[in-house]
């Protein structure tokens, strides 16, 4: 039998540890995130005219920069730009132009 514990509540994210030992050998930890208030975040800014020398270009949801972090990434400009310019991040954007 699993087991499940909540670790973390926040107002659009939750966090749960899943214990699966027994039957793979693994422990989990399963984010849940709620992405609306990010996308009109970034509906709002898309509204807004782009400055000449900062363009702000995406809204970055947590569980992206937390595995950004986890996988090494969260420093990396190209890894990021590869980020914002994949289609199917798309609605995060907050400026249409490739990066």
């Amino acid at each position: 039998m699993s087991k499940k514990l909540l670790l973390n509540a926040f107002a659009n994210r939750a966090e749960v540890f899943i214990d699966e030992s027994h039957l793979s050998g693994q422990v989990l930890v399963h984010e849940m995130e709620d992405c609306e208030p990010y996308l009109e975040q970034a509906r709002a800014l898309s509204d807004l005219a782009p400055g000449r020398e900062f363009r702000h270009a995406a809204v970055v949801p947590h569980f992206v920069y937390a595995k950004a972090y986890r996988e090494g990434w969260a420093n990396d400009r190209k890894a990021w730009k590869k980020w914002a310019n994949d289609p199917a991040n798309k609605l995060f954007r907050t400026w249409p132009g490739a990066l």
